[in-house]
């Protein structure tokens, strides 16, 4: 592919995908210690909540550093963190010191430091990719997780065959150094925008009045909103409840489960690049990739084995490059590029801190609701944001 030609995305690219591995495969040993330890559902939603809180609590302050500050040099710190962060898992645990509490405590930190990892890395690619580039090169990096998705389950479910459940959280932690020198070698193409002599205070204040005061990005937040509320937790924390109880199977399949995702974004990700390079109103892909992601995860209600399962899994991961995509590009479209680290960061507020209410409230919700019933229902909630968005006028941009 020719975007590959560009030094930087490839190693942007590589490093993504990598280090995104790595926590696909922390994702799996974290929920499924839990269940095991616990056996509880509402203490995984919550476990899953920790790790999504922070964005909450540090997304629009990190917003104003990742504007201030070299987005190359934060993304190398914030690796370098989370590396020191997950080996403590591994070391405490054959001290006899690792507990619930000091899980929650490092997937708290860990979090923590990537709120301000994604979205320099958003704002970063405006830096390393000209304007002929930046729809395809948004379709390759955003999508750098869903490959991870494949990789990642398929490496965890080896490395539980020979080496066990906690060096999961070290081959974690590696992912993190291979990270940091991958971006170690990304030099970015343009200068980065002279900042104004202003305090942390009012580059957040500007920020905020930028995103309430501009009607696409307002109501680009309102579906992302709903979106992640009514599908995110459904997607993280009842996957593994649903192999575990409806399925009757082991953590095994909880991998390869999450792994089938990835084959169809192997499909989606060449459909959204072509996309990309026609579509005239990213809005209304967008929007379209809304209703799609909700209606086709409807389907799990139905499923009664792993084999549905999968191909239910497969066929609605093909839509998911349609958002994330899609709402990255229109964002990098439509707003000066002195702003990008304060929006992406509300923006990633706004995913992540409503995936974290969406995680703890499915845990507590499959306590007394079929996991297949809360399926049904999230995924026709999804699709309504999708259809909400066109009743705000998304489509249009």
């Amino acid at each position: 592919m020719k975007i590959l030609a560009n030094r930087n995305i490839t190693f942007l690219f590589l490093g993504q995908v990598i280090s995104q591995s790595g926590n696909s495969i922390f994702r799996i040993g974290l929920l499924w210690i839990v269940l095991e330890l616990t056996g509880s559902k509402t203490i995984t939603g919550i476990m899953a909540m920790a790790s999504f809180l922070p964005s909450l609590f540090f997304s629009i302050p990190a917003g104003a550093v990742v504007d201030r500050f070299c987005k190359r040099n934060i993304m190398r710190l914030m690796d370098v963190l989370r590396f020191f962060l997950v080996i403590l898992i591994p070391i405490c645990y054959f001290f006899g010191q690792l507990n619930i509490y000091f899980l929650a405590v490092i997937t708290f930190l860990t979090a923590a430091a990537t709120t301000l990892f994604f979205p320099a890395r958003d704002a970063l690619i405006p830096e390393i990719a000209n304007e002929e580039e930046l729809g395809f090169a948004n379709t390759i990096i955003q999508t750098s997780w869903q490959f991870a998705v494949l990789l990642g389950p398929a490496l965890g479910a080896l490395l539980l065959h020979y080496v066990g459940e906690i060096h999961l959280f070290t081959a974690d932690a590696v992912t993190y150094l291979i990270s940091f020198i991958a971006i170690s070698c990304i030099a970015p193409q343009q200068k980065s925008i002279a900042k104004r002599e202003t305090t942390a205070l009012q580059d957040m204040k500007e920020g905020l009045n930028y995103v309430w005061q501009t009607p696409l990005i307002r109501a680009v937040i309102i579906i992302t909103v709903f979106n992640n509320l009514f599908l995110m937790g459904p997607a993280i924390v009842g996957i593994p409840i649903f192999v575990k109880e409806a399925l009757h199977l082991d953590v095994s399949h909880y991998a390869w489960a999450e792994a089938s995702l990835a084959g169809g974004i192997i499909i989606g990700v060449p459909i959204m690049a072509w996309i990309s390079r026609n579509a005239k109103h990213m809005g209304k892909v967008l929007l379209w990739g809304l209703i799609f992601d909700g209606l086709t995860h409807c389907p799990l209600f139905f499923a009664t084995t792993f084999r549905q399962t999968a191909i239910t899994l497969f066929i609605h991961s093909i839509f998911i490059p349609m958002v994330t995509v899609s709402r990255t590009t229109l964002i990098q479209q439509n707003i000066p590029r002195e702003l990008h680290g304060r929006v992406f960061s509300i923006i990633y507020m706004c995913v992540i801190g409503t995936t974290a209410l969406s995680t703890s409230l499915t845990g507590i919700l499959a306590e007394y609701i079929s996991i297949n019933t809360i399926f049904l229902y999230s995924g026709m909630l999804c699709a309504s944001a999708g259809v909400w968005g066109f009743c705000l006028g998304i489509h249009r941009h």
